[in-house]
């Protein structure tokens, strides 16, 4: 139904890739619960990713799970291109894509959900 990628290093768990055949259907927040408990037993301090900026979908779909911007890598794509030239120029809704957008859900604070 669904996959999650991890990666866990530096006290931090970063989410690679979540992929759902089915959007809307439960399974991306219960892979997102499972890696949140498995970083807390790991002892992480946060689980981060990586999106763009022309994906709003993400970002509000991370949001929605306690997620929140933590940096904007400006132009982070120019730099990207570089190694890997087959990423786009345009993205979602043919918006231009630039900029990473780094999230975070902290989880050595309380208020963390």
């Amino acid at each position: 139904m669904g996959l999650l990628t991890y990666r866990i290093a530096d006290g931090e768990c970063e989410i690679v890739t979540l992929d759902a055949i089915v959007q809307g259907s439960g399974v991306g927040s219960l892979l997102i619960d499972a890696v949140r408990a498995l970083a807390r037993q790991r002892g992480c301090k946060r689980v981060w990713l990586i999106t763009t900026n022309d994906n709003a979908a993400a970002q509000r779909f991370y949001e929605n799970r306690g997620f929140r911007t933590a940096a904007v890598h400006s132009n982070a794509l120019t730099e990207s291109r570089k190694l890997k030239p087959e990423i786009p120029e345009l993205g979602i809704d043919g918006i231009p894509i630039r900029d990473e957008i780094e999230m975070e859900l902290r989880l050595d604070r309380p208020s963390a959900t």
